[in-house]
């Protein structure tokens, strides 16, 4: 199994690891926010970028649009740190994991001939294989408008980003629809772990308590 679900153990026996529950979808859907109300809570939470302490690094200090090297670096280092938080929390919560790097590939598949999207997916399945990375026990996946997405992230667009525009917005949405189905054509593999996790879909709108109250359910495997 590539996957480390809340039945499994830590590293000995009787040591039961905690749910991960991992935050996605789209840009400006209200993701960091929740995390960042999680944390105030007092859950245990990674954010998007973490330093090798675990620090939420701000947006400006992200890598790069095509800097991959740094982006799976974040995504392998979260990894390990989400498997050892997990070990002492009911649930750990991440403000998005490797999924997104293949929601990216996929985003700007139309200029590059989906290569980006077939290496990615097979170094999201190398490493899942050898315990690098993780499938969550949850995926929460939230969804707006391409529109309302850039409405939302008006101060912070950058021109040079893809995601700054309404053509891979849409193919991100897209992507998010259905993940394991989108994956499954460029790494039939990969695309059946996915089907592993639960998906829970929620729109990108709506009272930020009652997004955080079924977050915390979701926590507790409800």
């Amino acid at each position: 199994m590539i996957s480390a679900h809340s039945s499994d153990t830590g590293s000995g026996a009787g040591h039961p690891v905690g749910r991960l529950v991992v935050l996605e979808g789209m840009p400006g859907a209200g993701k960091t926010t929740l995390a960042a109300g999680l944390a105030a809570e007092g859950a245990a939470v990674l954010g998007e970028y973490i330093t090798p302490a675990g620090a939420t690094i701000p947006l400006s200090g992200h890598p790069g649009a095509g800097d991959g090297a740094a982006h799976n670096a974040n995504w392998v280092g979260k990894a390990s740190q989400a498997a050892a938080a997990r070990r002492s929390a009911r649930a750990v919560y991440v403000d998005r994991d490797w999924l997104s790097a293949l929601a990216y590939a996929y985003s700007i598949a139309d200029k590059d001939g989906g290569q980006l999207m077939r290496e990615r997916c097979a170094w999201a399945q190398d490493c899942l294989a050898a315990g690098r990375l993780l499938l969550a026990d949850t995926y929460v996946i939230f969804h707006v408008t391409a529109a309302t997405s850039l409405r939302r992230r008006a101060s912070v667009l950058q021109d040079d980003h893809p995601w700054s525009h309404p053509g891979p917005l849409g193919r991100l949405r897209y992507f998010y629809t259905w993940p394991a189905q989108v994956v499954s054509g460029a790494h039939p593999g990969l695309g059946a772990a996915l089907l592993t996790p639960a998906w829970h879909r929620v729109p990108g709108t709506g009272g930020t308590q009652s997004r955080l109250r079924l977050l915390r359910q979701l926590g507790t495997g409800q």
